[in-house]
């Protein structure tokens, strides 16, 4: 699975974008695609590095950039901005984790050069980054490497001519065979050990420089004319909280350098050659699909991180969109993939939520509330991160107010929704009983003291921000609603479960001090909170949206720029919505609504809907396959897909919209492939796109790995591993399928 991208030319914002595309990650590091010759503003992302800064409370630190490289032959700096670039060519291996690039490029003084590169972010040690490179020229001359540790990093702040610094160099060193910078954030909290070594087999001579930009080794070459000459640049970086950090950094350096490039390499192939026996997807007849699709997972993979001291954030390791915080993005969009693929790893991301819970408690305590309430942006510590306002000249006059991190509240109920429905898959009940138990009933608190009794309409929640960013302050918003009532029937089931399991799962009842009377509350508010009206089938998105100034849209073209001003500049007074909202209440709850209720509200909310965020078209795209909507499902599909190699909202450079990627492979399980999971059964309903001969693709349920295989004309199910049968639904036939074996349903 590999993307080829040929370049005419270097261009600063190109590199920018492509960046974005070919990042290369192991959810620990993250190194941006741009090319190691040229300087750039990125450094390296290390996940759960964060620090202070102006307005955005705390965010992902640009770490110092370890992959830059300098080269001289005959003491004219290599450039690709300054010689005559004759090809450059990258290629993104999807399959092996690894970037290539090839360089021509014709000097000054009319030498002509050729370098070729191997990259890659280690899969198995997660510390590691290496670039492998060839060096021939058609003269003979000297040669001369730069390998920089360059510390004089910062990061893009509000508006481009602000960069925030966020760590200084503590210490820089060198020995023999390397070069060391131990770095610390500017809050003291965390401390990164870098090190790096250039090697070659040639016989070079070695220095070092140090400077206020970092420290660097220069090695230089007599080379031969038409000559290919070989390096490794190894680099590993470190922040584990150890007195010695610098040691442990070093001989891990020294480790790497004795194994040598190849093993390595071979190691790294066998981790992504694991990973793709789960995570691929083959489709028959669609090889655009498949291949954007894949990548897609691609980075949603690479993004994981590695511990629960952070989840995903919203826009990856591949750039500084929205700071690195954590939003609702992770648990609706991005964590059903993991959850069905990679359970494990969804459960170390719930546990990050659990970790912070006690944060989340005091969030609720500061707003008047009981229990949790979770921020709507969450960075390291736990607490809302979400800015008040953010300036939009240099002299702080105009500001932009964000209501976001006071009122949108719903992700509360989100991630209880998703610590549900992730046992609902794994039925782990030890992570119920350690963690998932007591996000359930604290978030259950939360919306039992944020509802206010309405005489005559019941139970209501004022002043919100549902996902229809457009609308703020507004009351009874529809998602917000539904999902709250859903949370407090959860926290009522669950208390009911706890009861009849007794054991461990009751003594977390006894030690969050849950009792009867509360959850009798719990009860009475769920049965009596109130629910926009339906107008001739149609639910109203939150409380006085049928009385706004009706404007429609194309509903095949998205975002804002496609509006008149006059539209844009009033658009909150409006009945256009930036993304799904009534349609995603009906996409997660969908056994709350018949079909009929849902395509209605689909006809209406379809054309008032612009799409502004990339979180849109994967819900309309998996509910317009539920209707029968067979070609606007499949173009949201393939948008979502390839959102980032066309660069569709025109940020590509900010970071990979994660979200969106793990919503093109819910577009696949439970759109088009039509799966759910229900109580102890798995519902398959397939409405394939009609050129798709067939798709094949695994998942856990319970413990028990499935491959399914649909066809037009059939449903294969091959299960491996297990004690009991899984009950399966195909299309309303009830079907057994033991461990080890293989059932085939005709369509």
């Amino acid at each position: 699975m590999k993307f080829s991208f040929q370049f005419k030319e270097y261009s600063p914002k190109t590199e920018e974008v492509y960046g974005t595309i070919l990042t290369l990650g192991n959810g620990y590091i993250g190194i941006r695609g741009e090319i190691e010759l040229e300087p750039t503003i990125y450094g390296t992302t290390v996940l759960g590095i964060y620090d202070y800064t102006p307005y955005f409370y705390r965010e992902i630190v640009n770490a110092p950039r370890v992959i830059g490289l300098g080269m001289m032959f005959n003491g004219e700096p290599l450039n690709l901005s300054t010689h005559k670039l004759l090809k450059y060519e990258k290629e993104l291996d999807i399959g092996e984790g690894s970037l290539k690039t090839w360089i021509e490029l014709e000097t000054n003084r009319g030498a002509r050069i050729s370098y070729e590169s191997l990259r890659i972010v280690h899969g198995k040690r997660k510390n590691v980054a290496v670039l492998k490179f060839k060096f021939k020229t058609d003269k003979k001359g000297l040669l001369t490497l730069i390998n920089p540790i360059d510390v004089d990093v910062a990061n893009p702040s509000y508006r481009p001519e602000i960069l925030v610094r966020h760590c200084y160099a503590e210490e820089l060193d060198f020995g023999e065979g390397f070069i060391y910078a131990g770095v610390k954030t500017i809050d003291k909290k965390y401390t990164l050990g870098i090190a790096s070594s250039l090697v070659t087999d040639e016989k070079a001579s070695r220095s070092v420089v140090k400077s206020a930009n970092g420290i660097a080794e220069v090695l230089s070459i007599e080379v031969e004319a038409n000559r290919v000459y070989e390096f490794v640049k190894y680099v590993v970086i470190s922040s584990e909280r150890a007195p010695a950090l610098k040691d442990k950094t070093l001989k891990e350096l020294g480790e790497l350098k004795k194994l040598g490039f190849d093993k390595l390499f071979v190691d790294h192939r066998k981790y992504w050659s694991e990973i793709w026996k789960k995570a691929k997807v083959e489709i028959d007849g669609d090889k655009g699909a498949e291949k954007g699709l894949n990548f897609s997972l691609f980075h949603l993979i690479q993004s994981l991180p590695r511990d629960s001291n952070i989840s995903l954030t919203a826009r990856g390791t591949h750039g500084f969109g929205y700071r690195g915080h954590v939003f609702w993005d992770t648990e609706i969009y991005a964590l059903p993939f993991f959850i069905a693929v990679f359970p494990e790893d969804a459960k170390r991301m719930l546990i990050y939520r659990y970790r912070n819970l006690e944060a989340a408690k005091k969030n609720a305590k500061l707003n008047g509330y009981e229990g949790a309430q979770f921020p709507w942006e969450s960075a390291d510590d736990g607490y809302e991160a979400t800015p008040s306002l953010v300036p939009l000249d240099m002299a702080g006059k105009e500001v932009v107010r964000i209501y976001t991190g006071e009122e949108e509240h719903h992700i509360t109920a989100d991630i209880a929704y998703t610590v549900d429905f992730y046992y609902k898959f794994t039925n782990d009940e030890d992570f119920m009983a350690k963690y998932g138990l007591e996000i359930i009933f604290e978030t259950t608190r939360f919306w039992a003291s944020r509802v206010e009794f309405d005489e005559k309409k019941g139970y209501v929640i004022k002043k919100v921000i549902g996902p229809d960013e457009y609308h703020e302050h507004v009351d009874n918003n529809f998602f917000t609603n539904l999902m709250a009532k859903h949370n407090l029937l959860l926290g009522v089931t669950y208390y009911k479960r706890a009861l009849n399991k007794g054991g461990s799962w009751k003594e977390t009842v006894d030690r969050v001090g849950v009792r009867e009377e509360e959850v009798q509350k719990w009860s009475e508010i769920s049965e009596k909170i109130y629910l926009p009206p339906q107008v001739d089938g149609v639910f109203e998105e939150f409380d006085g949206y049928f009385d706004l100034e009706d404007y429609t849209v194309d509903p095949h073209d998205i975002g804002e720029a496609r509006l008149p001003e006059e539209i844009r500049k009033k658009i909150g007074k409006t009945k256009l919505i930036k993304q799904a909202d009534v349609i995603a209440t009906q996409y997660l709850l969908k056994d709350q609504f018949d079909i009929e209720t849902i395509k209605k509200n689909f006809d209406y909310y379809i054309v008032r809907t612009t799409h502004a965020s990339s979180l849109s078209m994967p819900a309309y795209s998996i509910v317009a396959s539920w209707l029968g909507y067979e070609d606007l499902a499949y173009e949201y599909f393939m948008k979502c897909a390839y959102i980032e190699l066309k660069n569709l909202y025109g940020n590509t450079h900010d970071g990979f919209h994660l979200a969106t990627a793990g919503g093109v492979w819910q577009v696949l399980f439970r759109g088009f492939c039509g799966i759910d999971i229900e109580e102890n059964s798995i519902k398959i309903a397939p409405r394939l796109p009609s050129k798709w001969k067939a798709v094949k693709f695994g998942f856990s349920f319970r413990g028990i790995w499935l491959e399914i295989k649909i066809t037009p004309k059939e449903v294969a199910v091959r299960s491996a591993g297990g004690k009991e049968a899984i009950r399966l639904n195909i299309v309303g036939e009830e079907l057994f399928l033991g461990p080890n074996e293989q059932i085939v349903a005709s369509l």
